[in-house]
């Protein structure tokens, strides 16, 4: 709404001339500019958990981002690596990566891995500027968040209406998964992106004034709690755990108590209706497959069903071999080369996995697999870049703002014992991006964008 005019005659002109035509077309450009990055992020972000493959999510991303170049955004995407210098340490270390991938010696490397590798090395960085300039936009926790924590919701009640009702083979208590991605997504990576929904929720929860839109955030909330803890993803969990304490740790109990209170009581409503959920998952199983013992039926799907006690049967199940496939990680790196280099971004995995009797596809650890490819440069820059970003996103929790640190400490946690690579924008795990470099990329901008505020 424009101000009322100066009394000065060359005010007043000046005032007249900002209902012109020309400002209201750049007002209007300006908003569909800003419309379309908000778009391409929330579908971008939002596909990890409703587009059924990595190739529709990123066509969405590639026509919203033609678009909003074409409406100006060309002018503002390298502005992150013009004022922010965590994003420029971002650049330089994956430029570096890159170039000693494409110049030096990798194990069993192909000239068609080499484009593949930089073109998806390309749409990371893309992927990463794009977001830097969705984060600068007012109370981006909402409006980014309310897309997202949405669209995971969908997904988690569409899928425990599915694989506990409707679908053939599904039995009740068994461990979910995402039915909108490949039809029924790998419990451990459904557990790990409705967790990192779940705690976005938390902190719009937490942050929310309103009864009406507290309590959509509490239902959402709720549900996204449930759909993590009945993946039985024991990552998701820990993860799920570190996010909320990070959030405790950081902002203390007076403002945080309200989340952190809920996940726990969850978690323990979850410890103690587990009997009751394992006969209900017995009596089913016994029914869909026909067997009238049910401790037989329920026995034939081992411990992808809720048991009677799940903390202990947490504990007592194996690491999948994941102590394994690291040990192998650093068997590899048997030369001096190995460990100043690395074995390049697009090595064959054969470097690695040929000590293994399995073939586990990836490092099930991005920091495991910065190491193996980038060598110990690579590994420590990481590292620094991580803990600078989380040093910007303490302050700004400090400042009112903690879901950057919540998130951060959720997906850092998650990633440790999971995960492909952080490198690429299109990866085996598929979820890297939203789980690493989406808090991290959000604090930073935000940080940036409150230090070079001027002065009120």
């Amino acid at each position: 709404m424009p101000q009322r005019p100066p009394s000065s005659a060359v005010g007043a002109t000046t005032w007249r001339l900002t209902d012109s035509p020309a400002a209201l077309a750049d007002d209007g450009a300006f908003l569909l500019k800003r419309t379309l990055l908000l778009a391409n992020m929330a579908g971008f972000l939002g596909g990890y958990f409703v587009l059924h493959n990595q190739w529709l999510q990123l066509a969405w991303g590639l026509i919203l981002a033609v678009l909003w170049l074409m409406a100006g955004g060309h002018e503002d995407l390298a502005e992150a690596l013009k004022k922010d210098r965590w994003m420029q340490g971002v650049a330089v270390l994956w430029s570096l990566m890159l170039v000693r991938s494409s110049i030096f010696e990798s194990p069993g490397a192909t000239l068609s891995a080499l484009w593949l590798g930089w073109g998806n090395g390309l749409l990371l960085m893309g992927f990463l500027l794009t977001l830097w300039q969705t984060a600068r936009r007012p109370q981006v926790i909402f409006a980014l968040g309310k897309p997202i924590v949405a669209m995971a919701t969908v997904a988690a009640g569409v899928s425990l209406i599915i694989f506990y009702g409707l679908h053939p083979e599904g039995v009740f208590g068994s461990r979910l998964r995402n039915w909108f991605v490949y039809g029924g997504w790998n419990s451990v990576n459904s557990g790990l992106t409705f967790g990192f929904a779940a705690c976005w929720a938390a902190a719009g929860w937490n942050a929310s004034t309103g009864t009406r839109n507290r309590r959509r955030w509490l239902v959402a909330l709720v549900i996204l709690y449930l759909a993590t803890i009945l993946t039985l993803s024991r990552g998701a969990l820990m993860a799920l755990v570190c996010g909320h304490a990070v959030l405790l740790l950081a902002v203390g109990w007076r403002r945080s108590w309200k989340p952190v209170a809920l996940v726990v009581g969850t978690l323990v409503l979850f410890q103690v209706s587990a009997p009751l959920l394992s006969h209900l998952a017995a009596k089913d199983a016994s029914k869909r497959l026909g067997i009238p013992n049910e401790t037989i039926a329920v026995g034939k799907f081992g411990d992808t069903v809720v048991s009677s006690n799940p903390m202990q049967t947490a504990m007592q199940r194996s690491d999948n071999g994941r102590f394994l496939i690291y040990s192998a990680a650093i068997g590899c790196m048997s030369t001096w080369q190995d460990w100043l280099l690395g074995k390049g971004m697009w090595a064959d995995d054969d470097c690695w996995s040929c000590s293994l009797h399995w073939y586990p596809e990836h490092l099930h650890g991005v920091f495991w697999d910065t190491f193996v490819h980038g060598g110990l440069p690579g590994i420590l820059g990481l590292a620094g870049l991580v803990g600078w970003a989380l040093q910007r996103s303490y302050r700004l929790a400090r400042r009112g703002e903690p879901v950057w640190l919540m998130l951060s400490g959720y997906g850092l946690a998650g990633l440790c014992f999971d995960g492909d690579s952080v490198w690429a924008l299109i990866s085996i795990a598929r979820y890297e991006p939203l789980l690493f470099w989406t808090p991290l990329v959000i604090a930073s901008a935000r940080f940036t964008q409150d230090s070079t505020a001027p002065a009120v």
